[in-house]
């Protein structure tokens, strides 16, 4: 598999990861006691079912959240109802229950779960409330169970080879599939999971294709495009917008390499962009290419500690001033992952006969 999809490899299962985060305070319980008293959902199921009704969406003046810490915040996803009063069932229900729930981490699972209640029961009426209830809990049963599935370590292989690492990241798809169907309807699964789902196995067939070292560019490129073609009409197009914005990138930065200076490459970035938007990609790339020039300073000096004899303390307490001197305070997570990046490839080369 070539080099470079090693690096999308790792940012995909850096990713899940930090998924990690919002599940580390989940009680056991099926639901805090908060929903005790909205855990009887009615018997009318959500508007996925066909309904002669035009979507509605609930619209009424924002409440004061009653966690202080996402007072100043403005509330996240989408709540609509039917005309029957159903809850119709969308991404942006998803979205509704994320924005409460990524609060749990710095606040505890009840109150998150709480404040979302009090948010809702302002929004919506019976039935659409009860269903939003029911939906809830299998949410909340199903982060629960993806728990163990995440906290699954990578064996030796598994870090360093990228065929294991693609293996690993397809199990770990193909996990999570069967975990959401067995946690949720058909139409909530759809609704919640699908587009996540079909750019997915969009990815990881691509990076599969990318892996391969039998099919010319030329086949490639129709494999690819076929793949594409797969994709619902809104992925498709956010896809496509995706692989010019990825183009033009690297267009820019074989100028940039090159030595071209700011007006061609500007020039070059005015063929696909506004004016506007040109002036930002250009700040974007300035800023890009000093932090660079920076990180590779900061790699360079690293390196001449190493002949100075050192001690390994003494050698740490260099690489903190280098990089307090070389990078502001919110650069040090980026500094940090391209380490342990550079650390992984090391680890790879040594393990390589």
């Amino acid at each position: 598999m070539p080099s470079s999809v090693r690096y999308p490899l790792m940012a995909a299962l850096a990713l899940a990861a930090v998924a990690l985060t919002l599940y580390w305070q989940w009680p056991a319980a099926t639901l805090p006691s908060a929903v005790a008293p909205l855990a009887e959902p009615p018997s009318t199921n959500p508007a996925s079912s066909p309904a002669p009704v035009l979507a509605v969406e609930q619209r009424r003046p924002a409440p004061r959240l009653p966690v202080p810490a996402m007072a100043d915040t403005e509330v996240d996803g989408q709540l609509r109802i039917d005309g029957r009063g159903n809850l119709l069932l969308g991404l942006g229900v998803r979205d509704y229950f994320d924005y409460f729930l990524s609060s749990a981490d710095r606040l505890g699972l009840e109150p998150a779960v709480a404040a979302l209640l009090a948010d809702a029961g302002s929004r919506l009426q019976e039935p659409a409330l009860g269903q939003l209830v029911g939906l809830l809990g299998d949410y909340l049963d199903y982060k629960r169970a993806s728990l163990a599935l995440l906290q699954q370590p990578l064996s030796a292989q598994q870090q360093v080879e990228p065929q294991a690492q693609l293996a690993a990241l397809r199990q770990a798809f193909d996990s999570l599939a069967q975990l959401r169907r067995a946690h949720f309807s058909a139409a909530a699964l759809e609704a919640l999971f699908g587009a996540e789902e079909a750019y997915a196995r969009y990815t990881l067939d691509n990076l599969a294709l990318l892996g391969r070292e039998d099919l010319s560019e030329q086949s490639r490129a129709a494999a690819q495009e076929r793949l594409g073609e797969q994709l619902p009409e809104a992925l498709r197009a956010s896809e496509e917008r995706q692989q010019l914005a990825l183009a033009q990138q690297a267009e820019s930065e074989r100028l940039w390499r090159e030595g071209a200076g700011e007006e061609q490459v500007r020039q070059a970035l005015a063929m696909a962009y506004d004016p506007p938007t040109v002036e930002r990609l250009l700040d974007e790339q300035r800023r890009e290419r000093a932090w660079q020039q920076r990180y590779a300073a900061y790699r360079d000096e690293l390196a001449g500690l190493q002949g100075q004899g050192l001690s390994a303390s003494d050698r740490e307490r260099e690489r903190q001033r280098l990089r307090q001197r070389l990078f502001d305070v919110e650069d040090l997570h980026r500094v940090d992952t391209y380490d342990a990046i550079a650390a992984k490839q090391r680890e790879g080369a040594a393990s390589t006969p």
